[in-house]
């Protein structure tokens, strides 16, 4: 990770890739190519750039975080993977989590949450603890979302346990689960 855009730019050649112009050709290579296989290598990229905060302004003026917003409602499993870990390394930027939240992000995160994919279930759980604010508290904290974490917290796997206990114990009350535990809500199979 180079973090500052003087080492990056110290570090590229002078006949290197130009940053903004190659995330751009990528998000354009996504939306046309029609190989499946493409489309999982391309946003896997996009959400390996995601992972420097160097590249945070790249990622917004190329349209990244949309893309990726986009790929939480699909069918194929390995782009909602790609891109719920895409979304979680950008969301703790406070202009990432503002465009994140200001787009329906956090709807589809909680879409994502009944898919029963590991690596996706923490990237979104992760997520939704980096979104977090108190001003908007009840999007996050809602019986569906509290329902479905406190479903996770009592997974025989580990990780999915540990996350879910996090997010329970620093961003719910007694309270909040109370009041997940009362609905019924369509749990992950």
């Amino acid at each position: 990770m180079f973090h500052k855009p003087q080492e990056l730019i110290k570090r590229t050649p002078v006949d290197g890739v130009n940053r903004p112009e190659f995330l751009k050709q990528l998000v354009q290579e996504f939306r046309k190519t029609h190989s499946a296989e493409a489309k999982r290598q391309v946003l896997a990229n996009l959400a390996n750039f995601a992972y420097d905060p160097v590249n945070y302004v790249y990622i917004r003026s190329a349209k990244v975080i949309d893309l990726l917003l986009e790929q939480l409602d699909s069918s194929e499993k390995d782009l909602v993977r790609f891109a719920s870990a895409g979304l979680c390394n950008l969301a703790n930027d406070p202009a990432n989590k503002d465009y994140i939240i200001g787009n329906g992000g956090i709807q589809r995160l909680e879409q994502c949450l009944r898919l029963s994919e590991e690596e996706i279930t923490l990237s979104v759980v992760t997520t939704l603890m980096y979104l977090y604010t108190p001003e908007i508290k009840t999007d996050i904290i809602n019986p569906s979302i509290v329902g479905c974490v406190l479903h996770y917290a009592q997974s025989e796997n580990p990780r999915l346990r540990n996350v879910a206990k996090i997010f329970l114990e620093d961003f719910c009350t007694e309270k909040d689960i109370q009041t997940a535990n009362t609905y019924s809500i369509p749990l992950p199979t």
